[in-house]
This record gives structure tokens, C-alpha cells and sequence, in this order.
């Protein structure tokens, strides 16, 4: 286990690398970032613990995949810059607004999947599904992650602040 700060424009995000697989054959691993979010629609950079990730593994030719295990977040990739976040958070409340009617919020009428102490996040799940992408795979190339010069990867929360889960995987292909 291994405590990280991550800066994020004027936000700071702690969070706790947990090596959960080791391939003893190759370079191949799998690590978890824990990390608590603080808000809806909050973009969380984690391009600098990726690259460091892929670095450390030593892999000259492969991938690495980044994978959200949570239904009302996203993986995604495009620029840091704060137009585009606040346009992102713009126009995902008028194409999916909050305060609009969800079916999977109206408890009389849902009878899957409910828990006593579930949020009433009917938007955050159709937003999820709008953007699709729980994952994402990038190649290694020469020890290089391939990203473009602008792109970053970021973890998306769609739904409330809570504590949060973010796993990246690399491949060895030697």
C-alpha cells in the first residue's frame, strides 16, 4: 500500500495504491487506486499515478487498461482545461437535468436491486450510460504510454461524494 497526493487544477486528491496482483512470469500487474470523491461530476486526474504505474512496471511492449468498477462512473480521456470541464458539467445537466423524473428513484415502482440506504441517483446512472466507458485500454509502446499531447485520463463520478475505486492493469506482451 502506498499513500499519493495528486494535484487537480487547484484540487488536491489523496489516494491509496494497492498492489492486488503481481505476475511472477512477466511484468503484468494489477493495482486499485482508493480514493474518496467530493462531488457530482467531478473530474479526477489520474494521469501522472498511470504514468508512474506503467513506468514501474518495466513493460516495454504492452497495455494498460483503467477500469471503473461503478456504475455511475466513467473513465475518460480528453484535455485539463477548465472550459471544458464546466462545458461537460453544462450540458450533461441539460441533456440528463436532476431534477427531472427517474423511474429507478420511484420506490414504488422498482422492485431490483435496492438497498435501505441508496441514493436517489436515477440521473447519475443514465449519465453513465450517455458517456459509456468504464474502461479504457492504451498501448505501450518502447516503455511509452501512448497518449496525445493534450490528453489526460480521468475518472469521471457521476452520482455523490463517496469512496472510490479505480483499477489499472498492465499487460506484458514479451
Amino acid at each position: 500500500m502506498k499513500n499519493n497526493k495528486q494535484r487537480i487544477g487547484a484540487q488536491e486528491l489523496d489516494f491509496e495504491l494497492v498492489t492486488l496482483y503481481k505476475s511472477k512470469t512477466n511484468k503484468s500487474s494489477t493495482t486499485a487506486l482508493h480514493f474518496d470523491t467530493e462531488e457530482t461530476n467531478q473530474f479526477c486526474d489520474f494521469t501522472e499515478a498511470v504514468l508512474e504505474i506503467t513506468s514501474d512496471s518495466g513493460i516495454k511492449h504492452g497495455s494498460v487498461t483503467l477500469f471503473t468498477p461503478h456504475t455511475t462512473t466513467a473513465v475518460v480521456i480528453n484535455e485539463s482545461e477548465t472550459g471544458y470541464i464546466n462545458d461537460f458539467k453544462k450540458k450533461i445537466e441539460e441533456l440528463v437535468p436532476s431534477d427531472s423524473y427517474y423511474e429507478h428513484d420511484d420506490w414504488d415502482l422498482r422492485t431490483e436491486n435496492m438497498q435501505e440506504d441508496e441514493n436517489v441517483n436515477g440521473r447519475s446512472h443514465v449519465r453513465g450510460t450517455i458517456i459509456g466507458s468504464t474502461g479504457v485500454t492504451l498501448p505501450i509502446i518502447n516503455s511509452e504510454l501512448i497518449i496525445g499531447r493534450w490528453q489526460r485520463l480521468f475518472f469521471v463520478e457521476l452520482d455523490c461524494a463517496r469512496s472510490r475505486r479505480l483499477f489499472v492493469q498492465t499487460h506484458d506482451l514479451n
